[in-house]
C-alpha cells in the first residue's frame, strides 16, 4: 500500500494478471459510485509478482484504494459471491489482513463487514 494513503487496500488475487486487472476494474467501477477515492494500485512495471510481500501470493495482485464504509463493504461482498473463483485480500490501515474467496463470502456474508469494523474474533492475521 502507498505509505501516503490512509485507507484500505483491497487486492485481487490471481495467477493471470490480465484476468486481475480487469475484475480490480469492474470492481473499481462498481466501488467509484459510492467512493470516488477509489483508484487502481497497479504493481509497479517490472516487479517481480509478489515481490516485497513477504509471505504473499506469488500471483499477481491488482489493488483497490478507498476509504471504506458501509455501502463499500456490501458492494464488495456482493461482487466476491459472483465471482466464487476469486481470492480478494483486504488490508486495514493498521496493517491486519484478511484473505477471502468468494465461496467464503456466500457462507459468511458480514465477514468482511467484521473484519473492517474490528469487532475481534474475524480470521484476520497481522500483516
Amino acid at each position: 500500500m502507498p505509505e501516503n494513503h490512509t485507507g484500505y487496500l483491497i487486492s485481487v488475487v490471481d495467477d493471470d494478471p490480465l484476468r486481475a486487472r480487469k475484475d480490480a476494474r469492474e470492481l473499481l467501477a462498481a466501488l467509484g459510485e459510492v467512493d470516488p477515492t477509489a483508484k487502481l494500485d497497479l504493481p509497479e512495471p517490472g516487479r517481480p509478482t509478489g515481490a516485497g510481500d513477504k509471505g504473499g501470493p506469488s500471483a499477481e495482485t491488482v489493488g483497490l484504494l478507498l476509504s471504506a464504509g458501509s455501502f463499500v463493504v456490501a458492494l464488495v461482498q456482493t461482487w466476491l459471491a459472483r465471482v466464487p473463483q476469486r481470492t480478494l485480500v483486504v488490508k486495514r490501515p493498521d496493517g491486519a489482513t484478511l484473505h477471502i474467496t468468494g465461496k467464503e463470502a456466500r457462507e459468511d456474508d458480514t465477514l468482511v463487514q467484521r473484519f473492517l469494523a474490528d469487532d475481534g474474533d474475524d480470521g484476520t492475521t497481522a500483516g
